[in-house]
C-alpha cells in the first residue's frame, strides 16, 4: 500500500502532461477568415475544361472582369489556383481573352498586348509574349496531337498583324501584316486555313465584313479577300453576335441595330442566310445571344437566345455545309421571366441547358425532346431588392447509361453571386460581387433592450401590478426552456472537453469578448454587404444599394455608424442610410446635386448634435447649416490645388480661413493622415528602465502630410498642428522613386511611413557601405516627446496653460516650442502598399503596425516594441535598456514568417486595413479589403493574456483537482502516522 502512492502520483502527472501541451495551440485558420475572390465571371471566358488529357474530372475556369484567371473546383467551389493578370492601377483597354485548347494541358490568356500560357493543373506560368499593340483575338492551330500553336491578332497602329507562336515556347513562327487600314476583329482557325475577319468602312455608313484566308503553316494569303455585303446591318463591332471558332463549320452571325433581321454566313463562302427575328406572343427581342459548342468535333448546331423585357425564348439551327446554309430545326418555347441558355458537347452530340429561376431543362440539339428537367427551389441571392435573374451560364453534360444525364451548371447572377447547380440541386455559392470593395467599417451588434424595457415598465407600476407583470413575463419565458434544456448537456460537455468546433457562437448576437461584430462593406459596383466577423466572415445580407450605368463606379468616401444604422457617403454628395442588421434602406439622397461637392464632414455643434459640413473640390467649405459650433471648432480640408486649409467654425454660416499650408515649390500633397478616431492613451509618459519618465508629446490635432516632388525625386513628411497650422517637424527623403508606394500612419505620439529612397541624414551612419548611401525600400518610425531629457516637460513644465495657437516661447528669441523627435530607419525587403495600427479598448497593450506587403500577397503585423526608435545604435543595450525590452539596432529588417497574419493564404489586391477594439485589452479585430480579396483576423500584439486559448481543457483541470484531492486523502493517514511515530520516539 505504501508503494502505490509514489507510483500513482507520477502516473497521474504523465497522464495529464500529454494533454497540457495544447493549452497555447496556434489558432490559425480558426479565428481568422479569408475570402479569395476572382471577380465577376465573364460569359465568353467561363468554361468547364479538363486540365489534362489524363484527367477524368473537369475544373471550372474563368477570366473575370478584374482580369483574374482562376480555376475553381466544381465540387466545393474552392479556388484551386488563380493568377492576377494585371494590377489594379493598370489601364485596361480590354476585358481579356481566354482559350482552352482541346485535349491540352495549358490555358491561353490575353489582355492588352500580352499573351500568356498557363499550366491548367496548377496555374504555373509557362511562357508569355508581348506585342506592340492590343490583342484582338487568339486562336489555336494544330501542331501535334498534344500541343496546339497559338494564333494571335493584334492591332498595332494602322496595321493588323497576325502571328503564329509555338505552343511550348512562344517563339514566332510566322507573321502576316495587313496594312489595309480596316478594323481588325477576329480570327478563325479551320483545318489548314486561318480566316482573318476585319471591318471595312462602307462609302455611306456601316461596315462590310472582309474575310481574308491565310495558309496556317506559312501565313501566306490565299486568294483575294471575300467581302460580305453587311453595311446595312453592321454599324459597330457590337452588331456581330458570334464568330464560330474551332467548330465543325465556322460561322459568323450578325444583326442590325433595330434587331429586325439576323444574317448567318459560313466563313469562306459568300452565301448569306437571312432570318427575320420573330416576336413571340407579342414580345419583342431586346437582346440576342448565340450559344454554340466550343469543340471542333461537335455537330454544327447552334442556339439563338432571344431576350425580351419579361420573357425569353430560343431557336435551334442546323448548318448544311454542303449547301452553305443554316436552317431552323426547332423552337424552344417562350417562358416568362428572365433566363439563360448554355451549350455543351460530348463527342459529336451537342446539348443545350435552359436555366430559369424555377427550372433547369436539358435538350439535345438534334430534336426538341426534353431529355431531363429539374425543379429549382425559388431563392434570392444578395438581398430582397435583387430580381430573379441569371446573367449567363456555363454547363457540362455527361451522358450516362440508361439514357440518363448528369448536368452541372455555373450560373452568374445579377447579385454578383456565382452559383453551381448539380442536377438542379444548389451545390455552392461564391459571392464574387463583393470584389471591388472601396470602404468598410466595424459595427457593434446592438444590445437586446427587451429585458431592460420590461424592468423599467415594472418599476413604474404599483407593487401588485409589477408582481403580476413579472409572473406573466416568467411564464412567457418558459417557452424557451425546452431548447435551453436540450442544449445544456452539449454546452456542459463542450465546456469540459474544450471542443474547438463548439467554441464559436454561430448566432448574430453580442458576446462577452466583443468578437462578434458586423463588418459593413461597400463595393464600386453599388453593392452593400454585412459580414459577421465572429463567424468566419459569413455574409449576413448583400444588396444592390444604388443603380449604376455601364462603366460607372460607386465612389464611397466613408461609412459612419450611429445607433444601429449606418450612413454611407459617396462622392458628389450622395448618401444613404441603412439598418445594419437587416440592410433595409431608410433614406437615400442621389449625388451630383452640387457639381463641385466633394464630400461631407461630420462635426458636433455646441449641443452635441452631429452636423454635416459640405466640402467642395477646391478645398473650400460650402454653405453651412445654421448651428452654434462654439469656439475652437476647426475643419481641415485638402483641395485639388495641393493646399491644406484650416477653417474655423463659430455662429453663422460663413466659415473663417484660419491657416493654409502649401508644400515647397515643386511638391504636391500626396496624402493627409490624422490620428485614428479611437486612439486611447493609457500613459502620458514612457517609463524607462532606471525608473525615470520620458513625457510623450500628445496632441490630438496632429496632421501628417506627405508631399512628393516628381521632378526632384523626393518625398517630404510634415507634422502640422491642426489648430494653428504650424509645422512642428519635417523630414525630406531625396533620391526616391515617387512611382513606388508611399504610405504612412500615425497614432498616440508616434508616426511611421514607408517609401523607396536613399538613406537619410538621420541614419546615414549605419546605412552606408564603402562610403555610398544605400537605396531601397525603407520603413521609418518616429516618436515625439516633450523634451530630450527624462522627467522634463520642456516648456510645458512651468506653464499653467498652453495654447497651440499662441504657444509658449521656448527661449529668448521667441521661437516656438517643438517636440523632441527620435527616428530610426529600417531597410525592408519589399514595398508596403498600406499601413494601419491596431486598436485596443484602453490603449494599454503595445500597438502593432499592420502592413500590406503586395509582393508576398500577405498582411503582416510588426509589434511597435520591435520598431522602438530608442534601440541603441552601434552598441549593446545597457542593463536598464534591457529591462525596457530594447535590443541592439540593425538597419536590415526582414519580414519574419511569424509576423504574417494571413499565414499561407494567398491574399491579393488588398489596399486598406481597418481595426476595432474588442472587449479584451489584449486583442484587436482586423479587417483587410481591396479590389479583390477580404481578410479578417484577431491580433494580440503581446499575446492573449486575458483569455484562455481554445486548447485549454476544463476537463483536465477538473481531473487534476480530483486527482490531487484523492492523492491528498490517500497520503494523509501515512503523514499522520509518521508524525505520531516521531512523537513517540521523541
Amino acid at each position: 500500500m505504501r508503494l502505490s502512492v509514489p507510483i500513482l502520483l507520477p502516473s497521474v502527472a504523465v497522464l495529464f502532461a500529454s494533454i497540457g501541451h495544447a493549452i497555447f495551440a496556434d489558432e490559425a485558420y480558426q479565428t481568422d477568415y479569408h475570402l479569395p475572390l476572382l471577380g465577376l465571371p465573364q460569359a465568353h471566358t467561363t468554361l468547364f475544361h479538363r486540365p489534362s488529357a489524363a484527367s477524368k474530372a473537369s475544373l471550372l475556369y474563368t477570366l473575370s472582369d478584374r482580369l483574374v484567371l482562376g480555376a475553381v473546383n466544381p465540387k466545393d467551389g474552392a479556388v484551386v489556383w488563380r493568377q492576377q493578370l494585371a494590377n489594379q492601377a493598370e489601364n485596361h483597354t480590354a476585358s481579356g481573352l481566354l482559350k482552352a485548347p482541346e485535349r491540352g494541358n495549358t490555358l491561353i490568356s490575353a489582355f492588352n498586348g500580352k499573351i500568356q500560357t498557363w499550366d491548367a493543373t496548377d496555374g504555373r506560368l509557362v511562357w508569355e509574349w508581348q506585342s506592340r499593340g492590343r490583342i484582338r483575338s487568339i486562336e489555336t492551330a494544330a501542331s501535334s496531337e498534344d500541343e496546339k500553336d497559338i494564333l494571335a491578332l493584334s492591332h498595332e497602329g494602322a496595321d493588323a498583324i497576325i502571328r503564329r507562336l509555338a505552343a511550348g515556347t512562344g517563339y514566332l513562327l510566322w507573321e502576316y501584316v495587313n496594312a489595309s487600314g480596316d478594323t481588325p476583329y477576329s480570327l478563325v482557325s479551320y483545318k489548314d486555313s486561318v480566316f482573318y475577319l476585319s471591318l471595312h468602312s462602307a462609302l455611306l455608313k456601316g461596315f462590310k465584313i472582309k474575310v481574308t484566308e491565310l495558309d496556317a503553316s506559312t501565313g501566306k494569303q490565299i486568294g483575294q479577300p471575300t467581302v460580305l455585303n453587311s453595311d446595312s446591318e453592321v454599324t459597330s463591332e457590337d452588331s456581330i453576335l458570334h464568330v464560330g471558332a474551332n467548330s465543325d463549320v465556322p460561322i459568323i452571325i450578325w444583326t442590325d441595330k433595330g434587331l429586325k433581321t439576323l444574317k448567318i454566313n459560313i466563313i469562306g463562302t459568300k452565301q448569306i442566310t437571312t432570318v427575320n427575328i420573330p416576336s413571340s406572343q407579342g414580345d419583342l427581342a431586346e437582346e440576342i445571344v448565340v450559344h454554340a459548342s466550343r469543340s471542333s468535333t461537335a455537330l454544327p448546331h447552334f442556339l439563338i437566345h432571344y431576350k425580351a423585357a419579361n420573357s425569353h425564348w430560343g431557336e435551334v439551327y442546323h448548318i448544311d455545309a454542303a449547301k452553305s446554309t443554316a436552317k431552323k430545326a426547332f423552337d424552344l418555347p417562350l417562358l416568362g421571366g428572365k433566363g439563360a441558355f448554355s451549350a455543351s458537347s460530348q463527342g459529336p452530340d451537342v446539348f443545350f441547358t435552359r436555366h430559369t429561376a424555377f427550372e433547369n431543362i436539358l435538350v439535345s440539339s438534334a430534336a426538341p425532346n426534353v431529355l431531363n428537367s429539374w425543379n429549382v427551389r425559388p431563392k434570392s441571392h444578395g438581398g430582397m431588392l435583387d430580381p430573379q435573374d441569371i446573367t449567363h451560364a456555363a454547363s457540362e453534360v455527361i451522358a450516362r447509361a440508361g439514357s440518363t444525364y448528369a448536368v452541372r451548371s455555373a450560373l452568374a447572377l445579377p447579385s454578383g453571386d456565382w452559383e453551381l447547380i448539380r442536377n438542379g440541386n444548389p451545390s455552392w455559392v461564391r459571392p464574387e460581387g463583393l470584389a471591388g470593395m472601396t470602404a468598410a467599417a466595424f459595427v457593434g451588434i446592438a444590445k437586446q433592450e427587451d429585458l431592460a424595457e420590461e424592468l423599467a415598465a415594472e418599476s413604474m407600476r404599483n407593487p401588485l401590478a409589477a408582481y403580476l407583470h413579472r409572473v406573466t413575463r416568467h411564464v412567457r419565458d418558459l417557452q424557451y426552456l425546452p431548447d435551453w434544456s436540450g442544449a445544456l448537456p452539449k454546452r456542459l460537455l463542450g465546456s469540459l472537453i474544450g471542443d474547438k468546433a463548439s467554441t464559436y457562437d454561430q448566432s448574430l448576437r453580442r458576446d462577452g469578448f466583443g468578437f462578434h461584430k458586423i463588418v459593413l462593406i461597400a463595393t464600386d459596383r453599388g453593392r452593400l454587404a454585412a459580414l459577421d466577423a465572429g463567424n468566419q466572415g459569413k455574409v449576413i445580407w448583400n444588396i444592390q444599394a444604388v443603380s449604376l450605368k455601364a462603366e460607372e463606379t460607386w465612389d464611397v468616401l466613408d461609412i459612419e455608424v450611429e445607433e444601429g444604422t449606418a450612413l454611407i457617403r459617396a462622392k458628389g454628395g450622395e448618401f444613404l442610410r441603412v439598418v445594419v442588421n437587416t440592410g433595409t434602406i431608410l433614406q437615400y439622397q442621389p449625388g451630383a446635386m452640387i457639381k463641385s461637392l466633394k464630400t461631407f464632414v461630420s462635426v458636433l455643434d455646441s449641443s452635441g448634435k452631429k452636423v454635416l459640413i459640405p466640402v467642395n473640390d477646391n478645398g473650400c467649405l460650402g454653405d453651412l447649416p445654421k448651428a452654434d459650433f462654439g469656439h475652437g471648432t476647426i475643419v481641415v480640408t485638402e483641395g485639388e490645388d495641393s493646399v491644406v486649409r484650416g477653417w474655423g467654425l463659430t455662429k453663422g454660416t460663413n466659415p473663417k480661413l484660419i491657416w493654409r499650408f502649401m508644400p515647397a515649390s515643386g511638391e504636391r500633397v500626396e496624402s493627409v493622415n490624422v490620428r485614428p478616431s479611437y486612439d486611447p492613451v493609457a500613459s502620458i509618459g514612457k517609463a524607462l528602465g532606471d525608473r525615470n519618465v520620458l513625457y510623450k508629446y500628445l496632441n490630438p490635432n496632429l496632421l501628417l502630410i506627405t508631399a512628393i516632388g516628381v521632378e526632384i525625386s523626393a518625398a517630404t513628411f510634415y507634422i502640422l498642428d491642426g489648430t494653428s497650422g504650424s509645422v512642428i517637424y519635417s523630414v525630406t527623403h531625396p533620391g526616391g522613386d515617387t512611382r513606388q508606394p508611399i504610405v504612412s500612419t500615425m497614432s498616440e505620439n508616434w508616426f511611421a511611413y514607408s517609401l523607396y529612397s536613399e538613406s537619410t541624414a538621420v541614419t546615414q551612419d549605419v546605412t552606408q557601405i564603402d562610403g555610398q548611401k544605400l537605396k531601397g525600400y525603407q520603413l521609418v518610425v518616429s516618436e515625439l516627446y516633450e523634451s530630450l531629457y527624462p522627467n522634463d516637460r520642456g516648456s510645458l513644465g512651468s506653464s499653467t496653460n498652453f495654447s497651440t495657437v499662441y504657444p509658449t516661447a521656448a527661449d529668448e528669441d521667441d521661437s516656438l516650442a517643438s517636440p523632441h523627435v527620435i527616428s530610426q530607419t529600417y531597410l525592408i525587403p519589399g514595398p508596403i502598399s498600406s499601413m494601419s495600427v491596431t486598436s485596443t479598448l484602453q490603449g494599454i497593450t503595445t500597438r502593432s503596425l499592420l502592413c500590406v506587403v503586395p509582393d508576398l500577397h500577405a498582411l503582416i503585423s510588426i509589434s511597435k516594441a520591435f520598431l522602438d526608435p530608442r534601440r541603441p545604435v552601434g552598441r549593446d543595450p545597457s542593463a536598464s535598456e534591457m529591462e525596457e525590452g530594447l535590443f541592439r539596432y540593425s538597419p536590415l529588417l526582414g519580414f519574419e514568417p511569424k509576423w504574417i497574419l494571413s499565414h499561407k493564404r494567398d491574399v491579393i489586391s488588398i489596399s486598406n486595413v481597418i481595426t476595432s477594439p474588442s472587449l479584451l485589452e489584449s486583442t484587436s479585430l482586423v479587417f483587410a479589403f481591396g479590389n479583390l480579396d477580404l481578410f479578417g483576423s484577431r491580433v494580440s500584439p503581446i499575446g492573449a493574456f486575458d483569455i484562455l486559448g481554445n486548447g485549454f481543457s476544463k476537463l483536465q483541470l477538473v481531473l487534476t483537482v480530483v486527482a490531487l484531492g484523492v492523492g491528498t486523502t490517500l497520503v494523509t493517514p501515512f503523514v499522520r502516522r509518521k508524525q505520531i511515530d516521531g512523537t513517540w520516539k521523541a
